[in-house]
């Protein structure tokens, strides 16, 4: 959705459902990696979505202030997947640009976080 514009989106089922589907993936995937991570350290698996991007944070693979604009995308994800309400496009749309810069810098941490520890 990022590229195309916002009624185009839309109107398009395809790349609206893409987009969805594209969120609910990063967010299940990098939760993985954070329980995973926080586990290997000796911690507690978290609980949630938004614990496993603090424990993350706990844990020295991601810095406080990217896990705490991560915390809430567990939120996000759970929206689409559950439908607990009805899915504001809007908020999707807005989602996705600000995951996709979000997110590149989660796996730029994680990256470093393995080299460090040779994971």
């Amino acid at each position: 959705m990022p590229g195309h514009a916002f009624e185009e989106s839309l109107s398009d089922f395809y790349l609206k459902a893409s987009a969805e589907r594209m969120i609910q993936l990063i967010v299940e995937r990098a939760s993985d990696i954070n329980n995973h991570v926080v586990v290997e350290m000796g911690q507690r698996p978290p609980e949630d979505y938004a614990s496993s991007f603090i424990k993350a944070s706990e844990a020295g693979l991601l810095t406080n202030e990217l896990a705490n604009k991560l915390k809430g995308s567990g939120g996000m994800r759970n929206i689409l997947v559950h439908e607990y309400m009805d899915i504001d496009d809007e908020k999707v749309y807005k989602a996705l640009s600000i995951a996709l810069s979000d997110f590149k810098e989660y796996m730029r941490q994680v990256d470093n976080f393995l080299e460090k520890h040779k994971f």
